[in-house]
């Protein structure tokens, strides 16, 4: 019997730039505008017999924008982000400019 795994990206709560680490935020109205934007698209895969989300705000509030409502699944939360938990790149980098062996991640790019 075949099985077909599909992922859906939760929608974003803010600009990439300003994404936290382990965010708790739920979608804002960017986020929303983007789940409706796909929504017929993905409503296909409403249909499917399981349908799963991670804790997070937007990813519930994704899911249920697109019609699927999930089953919240803590196998699929965010990895603990310790100390950097609720800052962005540029304050996690900030605080801690010797984390990345003194070469800005900026740097590299």
């Amino acid at each position: 019997m075949p099985l077909r795994v599909t992922f859906v990206a939760a929608a974003r709560s803010s600009p990439v730039l300003a994404e936290r680490f382990d965010d708790e935020r739920p979608l804002d109205q960017a986020g929303w505008a983007e789940v409706e934007r796909v929504a017929q698209e993905l409503l296909p895969l409403a249909a499917a017999e399981l349908r799963y989300c991670s804790p997070t705000p937007r990813s519930r509030a994704t899911g249920e924008g697109l019609g699927y409502a999930p089953l919240v699944q803590l196998g699929l939360r965010d990895c603990d982000m310790g100390r950097w938990r609720g800052l962005t790149l540029g304050e996690a980098m900030a605080r801690e400019p010797d984390a990345d062996g003194g070469t800005s991640l900026l740097e590299r790019s």
